[in-house]
């Protein structure tokens, strides 16, 4: 891998531990905070601020990375994402009013400093300043953890998280003010030029966190939130084994937009390491799920041991979509990249429902298990279907 390439690598895999840890740190004071009930109810409220930042940053993120780095500075668009974004935060949350749950309604106006912050730390990236994205990463860790340190209750933990997304957004504008040649977001530029050219990125990362996320949808709708509570621990910890996943192809994929040097060697030899990662981390699972359960949650949650161990073997198929996911983002293929999605998501709406109700929260995890292998495939077919004249793996585009 070049040196430029390890270098931001290591930065992000800097800023992917760093998150983790105090994700880890920040799930497990929750957890004993709130207990069971309360942390499937708390659960179910990040799930749908997680999918209304999905909604509302409408793909503009990679679309940022993608063209910021091939350009080589800061450029109006920065300014139409950041309009684009704050425009579908506003309609996102007037849209949950009707829930008429505080905490849900209090904690989705987040979406509003997370516009800002997205729209920063994506130019950050996009411009290999990976140092300073790592120092917002922890920062918004830190942040995160004294929320939950300090709370008492579900209502207090989602008032103390958004004052720090506050802060942190209005911190990460002035870093980039500081840092970044040609920095200009205010006054916020018309957005409907980039509302077209996100669409495709957008219908692929909503599809996608809905993917994510649908499991603590259904199981909230379904079940209870002791239920979830359960489900969501073990779900919690598997998705933060995939740190290696986000630091190198977050890494590649400025490289690769911009035609670097052997970046798609790098491409190849970066799958087989973390196909062999993500191995050691299933047998990890496996023999240590108690003990992890255990020290994370407490002995109330000790019911999601056998959930864990299943949902580890997750990661193998995870790692075959992510590498096709930016081989293909990378090559301008957004459209049949989303409509990879859409077919798989259409394959976890069906599974959820019909596992739910014939085994609980075990049948939510058979899902999630079969949904992503099945998904692992369409995504493998549709990449084949690309590559047919060609015999090599994650190849360079001629």
């Amino acid at each position: 891998m070049p040196s430029s390439l390890r270098r931001n690598s290591l930065w992000l895999l800097l800023a992917r531990l760093s998150a983790q840890a105090l994700s880890i740190l920040f799930i497990a004071v929750t957890a004993r905070k709130l207990g069971l009930v309360e942390f499937g109810h708390f659960a179910l409220i990040a799930s749908v601020l997680l999918i209304g930042n999905t909604i509302t940053n409408f793909g503009s993120d990679t679309f940022l990375i993608r063209d910021i780095a091939r350009a080589g500075q800061v450029t109006q668009i920065a300014s139409q994402a950041l309009s684009l974004q704050l425009i579908l935060s506003a309609v996102f949350c007037a849209a949950l009013i009707f829930f008429r749950d505080p905490p849900l309604l209090l904690y989705n106006l987040a979406l509003f400093p997370l516009a800002l912050f997205s729209v920063n730390t994506a130019l950050l990236r996009a411009l290999n300043r990976m140092d300073l994205f790592w120092f917002l990463t922890l920062a918004n860790g830190t942040l995160q953890v004294l929320a939950a340190f300090f709370s008492s209750d579900v209502l207090t933990l989602c008032v103390f998280i958004l004052m720090g997304y506050i802060i942190l957004s209005a911190f990460s504008y002035f870093i980039c003010r500081g840092s970044l040649p040609g920095f200009e977001l205010i006054p916020l530029k018309d957005f409907r030029p980039i509302f077209r050219l996100t669409l495709p990125f957008a219908v692929l990362t909503i599809f996608l966190v809905l993917i994510q996320r649908l499991g603590i949808l259904y199981v909230s709708a379904m079940l209870d939130d002791s239920a979830t509570g359960l489900f969501s621990s073990a779900l919690r910890v598997v998705d933060g084994l995939k740190f290696g996943h986000y630091a190198i192809l977050g890494a590649l994929l400025p490289a690769l937009s911009q035609g670097a040097p052997d970046s798609w060697r790098s491409f190849r030899s970066s799958f087989i390491f973390l196909m062999t990662v993500s191995a050691m981390f299933i047998a990890l699972l496996i023999a240590a799920s108690k003990p992890i359960i255990a020290i994370l949650y407490g002995a109330e949650f000790v019911s999601a041991v056998p959930f864990l161990s299943q949902l580890g073997w997750t990661l193998l198929p995870y790692t075959v979509t992510s590498f096709i996911s930016y081989s293909l983002v990378a090559r301008r293929l957004e459209i049949p990249l989303a409509i990879s999605a859409g077919v798989s998501l259409l394959f976890y709406a069906v599974l959820y429902p019909w596992l739910i109700y014939a085994g609980g929260v075990a049948g939510a995890v058979r899902a999630a298990l079969l949904g992503e292998y099945l998904q692992s495939a369409v995504f493998v077919a549709v990449y084949l279907a690309y590559q047919k004249n060609s015999g090599v793996f994650l190849h360079e585009p001629k």
